[in-house]
């Protein structure tokens, strides 16, 4: 059994390497221009909507990775109590009528001690929401809250592993069970540079069979820089079993592959061909149609991807851009996360100003959080944060009558000791 010895040390490291290498494959600096094309809907932009923004929580707490239920009940949340990355995770209630936290300080249900490497991720089955994050041992546990300050924990049966980082479950409302997956390091916990480790693997298990781990694909870690399925991170399609993620094609250019675990024979394919480096997409299955949100190349820029019923690849249907930022180099999109209401669909993203590297640029420059309309034309953007303060993390909450974007506003240019605020900001979504 692995000893995980020296934790603070790992930590550094997973901050250190991880947020430092990605301007190693991508360029974070100014942005190139793109040329017009027909599919680019060119943004109108709402300057009579001044949202109203509040700091929420406590502001001596660390309120960090915070994510929101499916069924828009809880949030769930890791605490970072030192810098070795040693910290406790949480879940509360949200009130649908206001967006403020039950309780106040988000402090509702102490589900178990972790590390930030195996921090918690919520998922939904027909049996409803639930979570699964890794404690300081290891072990995979699964909580399904049952009130703000309530929940009952299961520990699953698959073996416990300390080089496991990245754990999500999916997210299917309409069927019993799911699946949960993980990047695996070779040998040393850390994130996806740490020179410990020469390969990551991409692992996953059914929960129908939590002892039974399924190896999707194993990457090499490249001289520099993350592996492809970091850089364009490993994500579950919203509403359905299928997983995305990078891979480098014939040209050096980080690419989509999908696992579709619906088919008889589940095997990853490319569904992406096109020109761009993609960064930290995001899938979704809505109204019959497959949906890709992922910024590209490092820049200040959105590509919108579509897949109908019997199609092969993704195809781009729009592109987004901030176009009236107030940073004065803004780059790295990322962090998209789609909205529905009464019909409509909008992605919620950051962007940071320029920086020497994906470390500098997401959490220690200047940072804003956007919104925006998705398929209508002419495209809607909303600037919903200042661009003074460094900025990450991006988290819609629909509310019955209203949403709100919950976002960390981070104090200090070091995660290993600054403050990572949570705001809530309003939005037009009526």
């Amino acid at each position: 059994m692995f000893i995980f010895m020296n934790v603070k040390r790992l930590f550094i490291c997973f901050f250190l390497t991880t947020m430092l290498s990605l301007a190693c494959r991508f360029t974070v600096s100014t942005p190139s221009v793109i040329s017009q094309t027909p599919l680019q809907a060119f943004s109108t932009p709402s300057a009579e909507f001044k949202p109203q923004v509040v700091q929420v929580g406590n502001a001596d707490v660390n309120y960090s990775n915070v994510e929101f239920t499916a069924d828009n009940q809880y949030m769930v949340w890791f605490e970072t109590i030192d810098n070795r990355g040693n910290g406790i995770v949480w879940h509360c209630g949200v009130n649908p009528q206001t967006g403020e936290l039950i309780p106040a300080d988000g402090k509702g249900f102490r589900a178990f001690e972790g590390t930030v490497l195996g921090r918690a991720n919520p998922g939904m089955d027909a049996m409803g929401v639930y979570y699964v994050g890794m404690d300081r041992t290891g072990k995979l546990l699964l909580v399904r809250p049952t009130a703000p300050n309530a929940g009952e924990i299961q520990e699953l049966s698959t073996p416990p592993d300390l080089t496991r980082r990245a754990i999500y479950p999916t997210i299917l409302p309409q069927q019993q069970g799911g699946f949960v997956f993980w990047i695996k390091n070779e040998s040393v916990p850390a994130g996806g540079t740490n020179r410990g480790n020469d390969w990551f693997e991409l692992q996953y298990i059914s929960l129908d069979n939590p002892s039974q781990v399924n190896v999707i694909e194993r990457q090499q870690r490249p001289f520099r820089g993350f592996a492809p399925l970091d850089s364009a991170f490993v994500r579950w399609m919203k509403n359905k079993p299928a997983l995305t993620y990078g891979f480098e094609d014939e040209n050096g250019i980080v690419q989509i592959r999908m696992l579709d675990l619906t088919q008889p024979y589940p095997a990853p394919q490319a569904v992406t061909h096109d020109a761009g480096n993609k960064v930290d997409p995001y899938s979704w299955l809505y109204n019959g149609q497959e949906i890709l949100l992922a910024g590209i190349n490092a820049e200040a820029r959105n590509h919108v991807y579509v897949r109908g019923a019997g199609e092969a690849e993704f195809h781009l249907r729009e592109i987004i851009i901030p176009t009236t930022s107030g940073l004065t180099n803004p780059a790295l999109a990322q962090s998209n996360e789609p909205i529905e209401f009464n019909g409509k669909v909008y992605t919620v993203y950051q962007i940071n100003e320029a920086g020497t590297s994906f470390w500098d640029v997401t959490f220690a420059k200047a940072g804003e959080i956007w919104l925006s309309t998705l398929f209508e034309s002419p495209q809607q953007q909303w600037l919903l944060s200042d661009s003074v303060t460094a900025k990450a993390e991006p988290e819609p909450f629909v509310g019955a009558s209203q949403v709100w974007v919950f976002y960390n506003v981070i104090e200090g240019d070091n995660p290993l000791t600054a403050k990572w605020h949570l705001y809530r900001a309003e939005t037009p979504i009526h």
